[in-house]
């Protein structure tokens, strides 16, 4: 019976147990501890009334009751939303907040793209040494900075064997 605390417990009973006491879910036996103990334990009473309270008023509410074309609107409502046009499906749909994933998804989707866009633009700028190289040899420096970089390849290469 002894399980971690919270703040209203007493730390030898929980409040699971005391709940469960309150509904009438306990055995009898088990049952009879609890309301051992609750008769020396303040806070434990305490919550065992305030539930015994609960259960009353829970027992004395009673539901409104549901009018007589209820069940026929419900039944209409479903058949018409399952008959409607896919747009407006969509709509509703949209109108309930199931497009925040979409948004989402979109977002994140434009933000890789345009990631991709800058990061392999078309002209590409050549690094100092291409662009002296290609000076003084007569070609472009994008091809000067590709030659550079199929150098550095083959020393790598070179390097595993």
């Amino acid at each position: 019976m002894k399980r971690d605390s919270d703040e209203r417990g007493c730390g030898f009973l929980d409040n699971q147990t005391l709940l469960d006491y309150a509904a009438g879910n306990l055995e009898a036996r088990r049952a009879d501890l609890v309301r051992e103990h609750s008769r020396t334990c303040s806070s434990c009473e305490a919550l065992m009334v305030e539930q015994a309270a609960m259960w009353v008023e829970l027992d004395c509410w009673v539901p409104e009751p549901v009018s007589d074309g209820f069940n026929r609107a419900l039944w209409q409502r479903i058949t018409d939303s399952e008959t409607a046009p896919w747009y407006r499906r969509l709509l509703e749909s949209m109108r309930s907040g199931g497009w925040r994933p979409a948004v989402s998804l979109a977002a994140g989707v434009a933000f890789v793209a345009v990631g991709f866009v800058f990061d392999h633009s078309v002209e590409r700028t050549a690094s100092p040494v291409a662009s002296a190289v290609a000076s003084g040899w007569g070609m472009t420096a994008v091809e000067a900075d590709q030659v550079e970089s199929s150098l550095e390849d083959i020393q790598l290469l070179r390097l595993i064997e």
